[in-house]
């Protein structure tokens, strides 16, 4: 027998001795069946054969010797064995086996692992997972079929529609998480099909519309005033909390930004002297800068002389921002006789910038909404704070109009305004633009 080729026996493996490098011992009495020793001494015993048809053997782990005798590891050998021999890769079993036994909440956990997830994401996720999908936690991936997910899907719509959907897209998510981390040697994914899918098939979506809700011209005045109402009678009291909540609110009307962007804002992304101030941590993962507008810059005044923390909108917690707003917002808007949500405020920004033309690029960058990856002229347009500063300002001022702080611009005061600017201009300035009016 060669050194690492002989006849195995329990004596003679007993014997072998670890070296400073992984060994490779070979059986001669059944050809396929080894034993690797480490140079800490681990023994193990493996199946080590070529499948028909392909280039490399596979390795196919048996067991350790100090656990499995000689005998059942050749008995055990020769299933595999026989297994390779008619091209299955033992180790494709075993994974399926795997497969085949893990459970939705094992998916999502390991989901949630590998994606970078922000915090709201991940507790709209928790929620949907553990609120409506609580009952198949335990539920092996495998099991869950179309039958099972329409029938869920129905339940669910008769309390909401939208929370149906978010469930089963959530669910849809998890199956192509799981269809591409389960596979085969082959790169063959173990979980090819997707259950949620039927619901397309059958077309049951319910595909709830976009809410339209949003404050109407006339409705900013008594909005405005309620925040003025609440403000002073909290700074009269001293409720601190109250008062930040409001300049918050107000500040949301006037730029449409999202909720938690907003409530991250910290100081040292504002420079006053330059009048922007930097949003870093964004829904989308993309930071965007933007300038300070008239209004803006009396709220940083007013929270910088009540300035209890690192955040903008600071509050004595342990967080040391506002977290929960809600409870101010409802008495806002119970005095102004309203019934909307913070993100309407969103919806009436866009919408007031809309009606006084701002282009749709500049406008996506005032709300840092992304481009599409096919608009190659979006990818080039780079708008900086000084680029946004003047739709910014026309899209506040008629803020302010709507909402009673400034008087509306007369016809007349507009041309002066008109007639001033091009006084600044060249004659064959002049000529361009009336060109380009033309």
């Amino acid at each position: 027998m060669t050194k690492n080729k002989f006849r195995f026996t329990e004596t003679s493996l007993a014997k072998l001795t670890p070296n400073k490098s992984r060994t490779r011992y070979f059986d001669t009495q059944l050809h396929g069946l080894i034993l690797d020793v480490t140079p800490s001494g681990k023994k193990s015993f493996r199946v080590y054969k070529k499948i028909p048809s392909r280039q490399s053997p596979v390795s196919v782990t048996i067991g350790s010797s100090s656990s499995i005798g000689l005998d059942t590891a050749r008995k055990m050998a020769k299933r595999a064995l026989a297994d390779i021999a008619e091209g299955i890769n033992p180790n494709d079993t075993k994974r399926q086996f795997r497969a085949a036994s893990v459970t939705l909440l094992e998916v999502f956990d390991a989901f949630k692992a590998n994606r970078q997830l922000k915090q709201t994401t991940l507790t709209g996720y928790n929620q949907v997972v553990n609120c409506y999908l609580k009952a198949w936690h335990n539920k092996r991936m495998a099991d869950i079929n179309e039958t099972m997910v329409l029938k869920r899907h129905y339940e669910l719509s008769e309390s909401s529609q939208a929370q149906a959907d978010l469930t089963m897209r959530t669910l849809r998510a998890l199956f192509n998480f799981a269809r591409a981390e389960y596979k085969s040697s082959e790169g063959r994914s173990l979980f090819p099909f997707n259950p949620v899918n039927v619901i397309s098939e059958k077309r049951a979506w319910n595909n709830v519309r976009r809410k339209q809700t949003r404050l109407r011209q006339s409705e900013l005045k008594p909005f405005k005033q309620a925040i003025d109402s609440v403000r002073n009678e909290a700074a009269a009291y001293r409720m601190d909390s109250v008062a930040t909540i409001c300049d918050y609110v107000e500040f949301m009307m006037f730029t449409g930004l999202r909720k938690t962007e907003l409530l991250e804002l910290k100081w040292c992304d504002v420079y006053m002297n330059d009048k922007l101030f930097w949003l870093g941590d964004t829904k989308n993962g993309d930071g965007v800068e933007l300038p300070i507008t008239q209004p803006l810059e009396e709220i940083f005044a007013r929270r910088k002389s009540n300035k209890v923390s690192r955040f903008v909108f600071g509050s004595n917690n342990h967080k040391g921002r506002i977290v929960e707003p809600k409870k101010t917002v409802n008495k806002i808007l119970k005095e102004a006789g309203l019934e909307i949500t913070l993100h309407d405020l969103r919806r009436t920004y866009i919408s007031i910038a809309e009606s006084l033309g701002v282009g749709s690029y500049t406008l996506k960058r005032l709300l840092n909404h992304r481009t599409s990856r096919d608009d190659v002229t979006g990818g080039y347009t780079i708008l900086t704070a000084e680029e946004l500063r003047e739709p910014a300002e026309r899209v506040a001022r008629k803020l302010m109009e709507c909402a009673g702080m400034i008087e509306p611009r007369s016809e007349t005061a507009v041309l002066d305004l008109i007639k001033g600017s091009l006084g600044d201009l060249s004659k064959a300035e002049k000529l361009e633009l009336v060109k380009a009016l033309l």
